[in-house]
């Protein structure tokens, strides 16, 4: 596996620190919402529209689950990503060649902190920027052909 490969399957530690609190309040949820459906008697279709409501958030609860406990498992935790240089779970502000600013948080969906729109390694983007650091620029392929940014900073999520 290439070093850029191994840094694909990465996940900061803020972020398994995120999604282990999600799955506990899922977790949570599902209980809540199984002895809630346990303690209710009855029959009429008022009673069967909500136990169906339910129903579909526990299954939403589980895919949810599901999901959070593949990235887990198949993905590596960093936990010292280095300050001055773009790796999974940094977040970088580059320019455009038009002058305006965006600020993007490396890594997975999951990573994403706040505000701050995630951008994903395996994007033309995300892995160009990999192991850059401030002040290179960097060009990559867009959609709309070559594009080339500058890096203006880089910090620690």
């Amino acid at each position: 596996m290439s070093l850029l490969d191994h840094q694909i399957h990465q996940l900061s530690e803020s972020a398994r620190k995120r999604l282990q609190n999600e799955a506990a309040e899922l977790t949570r949820r599902r209980a809540e919402l199984l002895a809630e459906q346990g303690s209710e008697k009855g029959g009429d279709l008022v009673d069967q529209a909500w136990f169906a409501t339910q129903q579909m958030e526990i299954e939403n609860i589980d895919r949810r689950l599901a999901r959070i406990e593949e990235l887990l498992s198949a993905t590596t935790v960093v936990s010292d990503a280095p300050e001055d240089t773009v790796a999974v779970g940094s977040v970088v502000t580059l320019r455009f060649n038009d002058g305006s600013t965006e600020t993007y948080q490396v890594g997975l969906i999951e990573e994403q902190d706040g505000d701050v729109v995630a951008l994903t390694p395996t994007s033309p983007l995300g892995r160009t920027l990999l192991g850059h650091q401030v002040g290179d620029k960097v060009t990559y392929d867009a959609p709309a052909g070559k594009m080339t940014v500058e890096i203006v900073e880089v910090r620690a999520a």
